[in-house]
């Protein structure tokens, strides 16, 4: 049976894999909520299918009519509170308002349903989102698929080819769950089609990884050697928090966070889809790199 979906944040690096997937299933029909219709990143999405809605999440009156006949909404957008919370509670109260069944919101990060209040100002938003969708009555469905892979990359700030080292909070052997963002789309555009997913948390990952594993596998894709180098401990990384601007203070908890463990994901739902076969972080990095894969 073929169903609408409305995406907000479509030109996105993650919405933008979303829309590609949901448009390359045929029980999909695709429309885009845009701010503006000339946006180069939106062609190729276009060329496959999409519908384009000129909207903007402040304005209720195009989201109205987004959200017309709508199904499923997917929101990928990023930002701030006045993003995060108030528009996507704007695009859900539209959504309400015009019969969607369900949403996934713009969640997409390890366990924030378990995070402390006020570490980390990202996860603190989302919830809130979440909870005032719930309490409107629009079922939701909240993606979390761990880390990104990329986040374990050259040029993210933990691997530094050029000195030879990575760096990471406490001793770099705690796993942590993480997915690459390809699959990250692939496992959502099929949750936003599939009618039986359960609403709630629909957790997976591609892999659970440390710091130290992930600088082996790259130390021996790039045959570079890589030096672990610890950063400090938990208290330490938390006396750099407690001094931190609000922005610098939200990546730090995310490293809090992959440190300690408190918002690793559980119940993974891997085998939901038997066809798609998840990626572990040797495979991603040796794409990531055009390497062979690390034996």
């Amino acid at each position: 049976m073929t169903q609408t979906i409305l995406l907000a944040g479509g030109a996105g690096m993650l919405g933008a894999r979303i829309a590609s997937h949901l448009l390359d299933r045929p029980e999909a029909r695709l429309r885009l909520l845009v701010r503006s219709n000339d946006d180069a990143r939106l062609k190729p999405l276009l060329e496959k299918g999409a519908e384009l809605v000129k909207g903007d999440l402040a304005d209720a009156a195009s989201l109205d009519r987004a959200t017309q006949g709508v199904d499923v909404i997917v929101s990928a957008v990023q930002g701030g509170p006045e993003v995060i919370v108030n528009g996507q509670l704007a695009l859900a109260q539209a959504g309400k308002r015009n019969g969607a069944r369900r949403i996934l919101p713009s969640d997409f990060a390890l366990d924030l349903f378990k995070a402390t209040p006020g570490e980390h100002a990202a996860f603190d938003a989302r919830r809130a989102a979440d909870e005032r969708i719930a309490a409107m009555g629009l079922e939701q469905v909240n993606i979390l698929q761990g880390a990104f892979m990329q986040v374990f990359m050259p040029g993210m700030g933990a691997v530094d080819l050029d000195a030879g080292t990575i760096g990471f909070f406490g001793d770099g052997d705690s796993l942590i769950e993480a997915t690459s963002v390809e699959d990250t789309a692939r496992v959502a555009a099929r949750v936003a089609l599939d009618h039986t997913a359960p609403a709630g948390k629909f957790a997976f990952a591609g892999d659970r990884i440390s710091f130290r594993q992930a600088g082996d596998i790259v130390s021996k894709l790039t045959g570079r050697a890589l030096r672990p180098v610890s950063l400090g401990s938990e208290a330490d990384l938390r006396a750099v928090m407690a001094a931190a601007d609000p922005t610098k203070k939200a990546m730090l908890a995310y490293l809090l966070y992959m440190l300690n463990g408190q918002t690793a994901l559980t119940h993974l739902q891997n085998d939901r889809y038997p066809d798609l076969k998840l990626e572990g972080f040797a495979a991603f990095a040796a794409r990531a790199l055009r390497a062979p894969v690390a034996a």
